[in-house]
């Protein structure tokens, strides 16, 4: 064989055995999901805060412009990202208690992980995956969950008073054995690393001394995870609790906190992973803003440590990292089926593999992301993993297609159907509540006003502020141009009268997915 053609083999050869090898390199995946957040707590997105990761992250990764959670408060929103599935097809504990079969759903905080069913950490762990879990919660027990140490909580978790001391030892100890068995509940769900758990809100650590943001701890947990695992693909969800309540831009709950009140009572030594927090301060102020926006700089700091810890440990090209909203804002559209509620912002960062500064603008929800992890991984999904969502792996390689071109949506007592330039909005109670509503009778509102209508949500906290900012919030059926107008003020139920028969046929599809489950007369 002349020398020229031996060489030219061998080239190629050696050609073919990279290509097998960076093909069956698998990519570590790392979720950062952040609470009630709104565009305005965005610098790209036109929000009047100081972003600068974040923005930067929007111009060297993808951008889902129209990127929605199909229900707009934690629990189920979460459960949807997790499962890939809509949140009313829950099955936990606490959700069939709420709803046995035959029953109209009303979802919100009540749906959870369910352990005899699939989620993606599950299945990633059973293919190699190392998975890891830091931060919120709210997804697993919510029957230890119950304000003023509950029944539910007095079976599992240790009491202390509402005032009490994390610095007291003995406190400090019940603290720290709660923080560990609410780790091992995550465990049981898929995950071989939970750490830095916050078991749901922060008032759900029932001590005022801790109803503090604490995003040093929550990253320093996630550093071990990073750091322990940089030799093995690994998939990491990180859920920060801000911008939840307390409100993180009143700096005593934030920024003027102690650094050392955690989800696990009080850490002496502190943490050492952000630039301090008076350097957040003076940093916003710097750049024009008052100290009551440096929250989002914070958050923004938080961000830019993972995504620089994984740039040190030579993980950048290996690492998808997506950071995305759980929902918007209480202030807009929280609790509710409307755009500045469902509609977050997710950006996508792959060094190497995904072009810079590209955007996609098709409808894609939170129960796509379980498929699409699945798919970037290589991974064939059990055969009895009941998904909803559908793979958008090809938006990450330049796809531009449309997803798909209708998008169901549950929350409380609404359903809703979205496209590109509609949306439909039908409201409808269980039997014994259009009874009292027909019969004139009031329902109590939060503040103890009367109502002709409940809220959607058995929350009346929820139910108040989402009724307060959005002017249709009761009303039984409501039709939005999304285009001419993007707040859903105006609803043109009568001037469409073709769209709404459409759509409302698209709803009734949708709904034959819930079997046992009425919701009027779309399941009649």
């Amino acid at each position: 064989m002349p020398i020229a053609l031996k060489r030219t083999i061998q080239l190629l050869l050696c050609a073919c055995i990279v290509h097998v090898a960076q093909a069956a390199k698998r990519p570590n995946i790392v979720l950062f999901i952040t609470d009630d957040q709104s565009w305005d707590s965005l610098g790209f997105m036109g929000g009047k805060v100081h972003t600068p990761r974040l923005d930067r992250m929007a111009k060297e990764g993808l951008f889902l412009t129209d990127f929605n959670v199909t229900s707009t408060v934690c629990s189920p929103s979460r459960y949807s990202f997790l499962t890939g599935r809509f949140a009313g097809r829950c099955e936990g504990e606490r959700f069939l208690a709420e709803h046995p079969p035959g029953d109209q759903t009303q979802v919100e905080n009540i749906g959870e992980l369910e352990p005899d069913r699939w989620n993606i950490a599950k299945v990633l762990q059973q293919n190699g995956y190392t998975t890891g879990f830091v931060g919120k919660s709210h997804v697993v027990r919510h029957d230890w969950l119950v304000v003023g140490n509950g029944k539910g909580r007095k079976a599992a978790l240790e009491s202390y008073p509402q005032d009490a001391d994390p610095r007291d030892p003995k406190i400090n100890a019940r603290m720290r054995r709660n923080h560990q068995k609410w780790a091992y509940e995550i465990r049981r769900h898929g995950f071989d690393f939970a750490d830095g758990i916050y078991a749901a809100n922060l008032k759900e650590l029932q001590c005022d001394a801790l109803n503090v943001h604490n995003l040093d701890w929550t990253v320093a947990k996630a550093f071990k995870f990073l750091e322990d695992n940089k030799d093995n693909p690994f998939f990491l969800y990180f859920s920060t609790t801000l911008h939840h309540g307390p409100a993180p831009w009143a700096n005593r709950f934030s920024l003027n906190a102690d650094p050392r009140m955690t989800g696990e009572g009080f850490v002496k030594e502190g943490f050492d992973v952000l630039p301090s927090r008076g350097d957040v301060l003076r940093r916003n102020r710097a750049a024009g803003f008052k100290d009551r926006d440096a929250y989002a700089l914070w958050l923004d700091d938080g961000v830019g440590a993972l995504l620089d810890k994984i740039r040190s440990l030579g993980l950048e090209r290996d690492t998808l990292f997506i950071f995305v909203p759980d929902h918007g804002s209480y202030r807009h559209g929280k609790a509710t089926l409307y755009d500045y509620g469902m509609r977050v912002p997710m950006l996508l960062q792959w060094k190497g593999t995904i072009k810079p500064g590209t955007k996609y603008d098709g409808l894609v929800a939170n129960i796509d992301l379980a498929p699409t992890i699945m798919d970037v991984c290589g991974i064939e999904p059990p055969a009895d993993y009941q998904f909803d969502g559908i793979s958008f792996k090809p938006i990450l390689f330049g796809e531009r297609k449309p997803l798909r071109d209708v998008l169901f949506a549950e929350l409380g007592h609404s359903r809703a159907v979205k496209t590109k330039r509609w949306k439909y909005i039908a409201i409808r109670y269980p039997d014994d509540i259009e009874k009292r509503i027909n019969q004139g009778r009031l329902f109590n509102g939060f503040k103890g006003e009367k109502l002709k209508r409940p809220y959607l949500t058995r929350n009346g906290h929820l139910g108040h502020y989402a009724a307060a900012k959005n002017p249709n919030y009761f009303q039984p059926d409501q039709l939005y141009d999304l285009k001419a107008d993007p707040e859903e003020h105006r609803n043109i139920m009568a001037q469409k009268p073709e769209v709404v028969r459409n759509l409302q046929k698209a709803l009734s599809r949708a709904l034959k997915q819930f079997k046992n489950r009425p919701f009027g007369e779309f399941s009649k």
